[in-house]
C-alpha cells in the first residue's frame, strides 16, 4: 500500500497487532477470569499469534477500557482525544488516553492508563470525518469515484482518507475535500488497490440467502435476527437451508447497513455465534463495545471464523451503491458471502455485522497482507436501539 500525504508519500505506519504477553494482574480474582473459549483461543492463535495465557490477558485488559475512558472524559473534558490498547515491544498490552490539552503534562494520570499528548481532541477528529461525510452527501453526482474511505485514527490522531489509484488529483477528489473545509492537517492519504465492495453473498454466522446472519434478537415475542442492510430491502424474505422462515422488517442502505428481520415462532434462537469449526460455537454474552486496538473475531460462510484486530472507528465508506457512515474497521479478514455476519469481541461482547471490504481477485481479503487489510463492520449497539430490539445472550 502506498501512502499520499499532502505532495509527498510516506509508508503506512503497521497496525497494531494484538498479541499480548502472559502476565495478568496478580490482583485479579480468580472467579473474574474469564472462561476460556476453546475456539476462540485456536482462532486468535491462528491469525494472531495469541496463546491461552495472552488471550487471558488481552481480555482483562480490554476489562480495562470503559472505566478508563469514562474517567479520562471527566478528567480531560473537551480535550480528550480517545482511548485505545496497543502493545510495547515485548507485545504487553496497555491502555492508552489521549489528550490535547495543552497542560497534559501537568494533569494527574488516568489510573490503569499511559496518557499520552496529541494535537487534536476526539471531537475535533469526529467533526472532520462529520465535514468529509456532509460533502460526501451534498454532491450532485451519487458516487464518489476515487474515494474509497475515511476514518478515524486514534492511535495516529489523525482521520484516514483512503484513496483509489490515480485519484490524487482527481476533480471530484479535489472537490470533495474543498467543499468539506477540513483543514488539511488533521488528515493522512492513503492509497489502495483493493476496492471496498458489500459482501453479498439460528446462530450468528450461519447462512441465510446470500448473506450471513449477524446476531439473533427478539422484539417482544417476535424472534429475528440483526445483519446488513445491503442483504435485502424491507419484504426480502429469509430462506435458511432452503426454508422460507421471515422476511426483512427494517433495512437501511447507504448511509448506514443495518437491518432485522423475522424468523418463525417455532425458530429456536441461540446466544452463540458458529466457528465453523465442527459444531463450535462461542456465547454471546452483552454488547459492550471494543476499544481500538482490542481483538475481534467475525463470523460468516464464506471465509469462516476469523480474527483480527479493530484499527479504526467512526469511518465513512464509499461502495458502488452510496456512501456508508460510521463503520469501525479491522485487520480480520472476510469476502463476500459473509455480509450481515457477526462480529465478537474476545470477551464475549457482540460488536457489529459485516458491512463489506477492500478485496482481493478472489473476492476475499484473507490473501492481503494484514497490516493492509481493510475490513468494515456496522456497529451492533445502535441498531439494538435503533431497531427497538434485543440481543439474545447465552
Amino acid at each position: 500500500m502506498n501512502t499520499l500525504h499532502a505532495a509527498a508519500h510516506r509508508t503506512l505506519a503497521l497496525a497494531l497487532l494484538s498479541a499480548v504477553a502472559a502476565g495478568a494482574s496478580a490482583f485479579a480474582a480468580e472467579p473474574e477470569r474469564p472462561e476460556l473459549d476453546p475456539g476462540m483461543v485456536a482462532a486468535l492463535e491462528r491469525d494472531l499469534g495469541m496463546s491461552q495465557d495472552q488471550y487471558l490477558v488481552t481480555v482483562e485488559t480490554e476489562r480495562l477500557v470503559p472505566a478508563v475512558e469514562a474517567s479520562a472524559r471527566q478528567l480531560y473534558g473537551d480535550s480528550f482525544a480517545g482511548t485505545w490498547i496497543e502493545h510495547d515491544a515485548a507485545g504487553n498490552p496497555r491502555v492508552v488516553v489521549g489528550t490535547a490539552a495543552q497542560s497534559a503534562k501537568r494533569l494527574p494520570a488516568v489510573e490503569g492508563a499511559e496518557t499520552r499528548q496529541v494535537t487534536y481532541s476526539l471531537y475535533e477528529l469526529d467533526q472532520a470525518v462529520n465535514a468529509l461525510d456532509l460533502s460526501a452527501t451534498s454532491r450532485v453526482a451519487r458516487r464518489l469515484d476515487g474515494v474509497q474511505s475515511w476514518g478515524v485514527d486514534l492511535p495516529n490522531n489523525r482521520v484516514v482518507v483512503t484513496l483509489s489509484p490515480g485519484a490524487g488529483n482527481a476533480e471530484s477528489v479535489l472537490d470533495f475535500l474543498a467543499r468539506s473545509d477540513v483543514d488539511t492537517g488533521i488528515l493522512h492519504f492513503e492509497v489502495s488497490e483493493q476496492i471496498p465492495t458489500t459482501l453479498i453473498n439460528i446462530y450468528g454466522g450461519i447462512r441465510y440467502n446470500g448473506c450471513s446472519i449477524g446476531f439473533p434478537v427478539t422484539r417482544g415475542a417476535t424472534k429475528g435476527f440483526v445483519t446488513a442492510g445491503h442483504c435485502g430491502n424491507v419484504g426480502t424474505s429469509v430462506s435458511i437451508n432452503g426454508t422460507t422462515v421471515g422476511s426483512f422488517q427494517a433495512s437501511n442502505f447507504p448511509g448506514s447497513d443495518a437491518a432485522w428481520a423475522t424468523v418463525r415462532q417455532q425458530d429456536v434462537l441461540f446466544g452463540r455465534v458458529w466457528q465453523y469449526s465442527g459444531s463450535a460455537t462461542t456465547p454471546v454474552v452483552g454488547s459492550s463495545e471494543s476499544a481500538v486496538g482490542a481483538a475481534i473475531c467475525r463470523s460468516g460462510f464464506r471465509t469462516g471464523w476469523r480474527c483480527g484486530t479493530i484499527t479504526r472507528t467512526n469511518v465513512s465508506v464509499t461502495y458502488a451503491q452510496g456512501t456508508v457512515n460510521g463503520l469501525r474497521e479491522s485487520n480480520a479478514c472476510a469476502g463476500q458471502g459473509d455480509s450481515g455476519g457477526s462480529w465478537i469481541s474476545s470477551g464475549g461482547h457482540g460488536q457489529g455485522v459485516t458491512s463489506g471490504g477492500a478485496l482481493g481477485s478472489d473476492g476475499t481479503n484473507c490473501g492481503i497482507a494484514q497490516n493492509q487489510r481493510r475490513t468494515w463492520y456496522q456497529r451492533l449497539t445502535p441498531m439494538l436501539s435503533s431497531y427497538g430490539v434485543s440481543l439474545v445472550t447465552n
